[in-house]
């Protein structure tokens, strides 16, 4: 597999961003914050294919119009990267793997969640749509022979640059990384879609949980990857319901996201009322500067 200048370039800068994260290295670590905009599936009436399980194309124009002016919105407001939000729907399974992208990229050693499969998109439409669907799968894999990835290009490139022992200390990070579970902090308010948003991207099902913090105000859960593994998701109270619980919640918010391998902002995309959630992002974004790399 052949792959371009640019595509290798790119390849290089992961390559900076990882080695940099792994040896503590904060002015190349990512932000490790993803801001979701869920609910994109109900920004235009009847404007879903439900035979498809997809938006028609005059629905999907008019979504990525409308995503593009809230992204536009928020990075001017808050100052932070495109590359920090994606939009998408839970509950439709629709753009779950840019979403995935994201997480992977911006997280604390993302690279634990790259074998992670989405919830499938066409599980929720017409059998005959699936099955077409599931043959289209089979056939490309088939065609695609083994599949080059850019984590097996950055291995490669770490060869030419490190020198042994420089090398064999990034592999012993990259076995101890991976000996932890992944640990995001997922907050929004209420509705949003929380669950279901962790259910359908990591295509994980619950399997614990326990109050970290007060009775019912943070809890740790615990949830099955279905390609093996656990994930720690710290679901942290929704805010925006009233001053004295967000003075309250905000306590919580820096004891817990310090700790985080991430912290997923689940957004309302249909609502213009992004007040409270652009005033979180300048809070957050704050608090991540402060902790570069999750303080274990």
């Amino acid at each position: 597999m052949g792959f371009t200048k640019p595509q290798k370039q790119s390849f290089s800068k992961e390559l900076n961003i990882m080695l940099g994260s792994l040896f503590g290295k904060s002015s190349k670590t990512p932000l490790r914050l993803v801001i979701g905009l869920n609910q994109v599936d109900k920004m235009v009436p009847d404007g879903w294919d439900l035979r498809l399980n997809m938006p028609t194309d005059k629905a999907e124009k008019e979504i990525q119009r409308r995503s593009n002016d809230i992204v536009h919105r928020l990075t001017k407001y808050a100052d932070i990267s495109p590359a920090n939000i994606e939009y998408y729907s839970a509950l439709k399974r629709y753009r779950l793997i840019p979403l995935l992208t994201k997480i992977i990229k911006n997280a604390y050693a993302g690279f634990k969640l790259d074998n992670v499969q989405p919830a499938d998109l066409f599980e929720l439409a017409d059998p005959e749509v699936k099955a077409f669907a599931d043959e289209e799968r089979k056939r490309r894999a088939k065609s695609k022979g083994k599949e080059v990835t850019s984590k097996d290009i950055m291995f490669d490139e770490m060869k030419k640059i490190l020198s042994e022992d420089e090398l064999n200390l990034v592999l012993n990070k990259f076995k101890r990384e991976r000996q932890l579970p992944p640990k995001v902090a997922i907050l929004g308010k209420a509705g949003v879609g929380k669950t279901t948003t962790i259910n359908s991207v990591f295509n994980a099902q619950w399997k614990t949980s326990h109050t970290i913090v007060g009775t019912t105000k943070a809890q740790m859960k615990e949830f099955e990857l279905s390609t093996g593994g656990t994930l720690n998701v710290v679901d942290l109270p929704g805010y925006g319901r009233s001053v004295a619980e967000d003075r309250e919640y905000e306590k919580i918010y820096q004891e817990m996201i310090p700790s985080c391998d991430l912290v997923f902002l689940v957004l309302q995309a249909n609502t213009r009322d992004l007040a409270d959630d652009e005033e979180m992002i300048l809070k957050i974004t704050e608090w991540l500067k402060d902790f570069p790399t999750p303080q274990r």
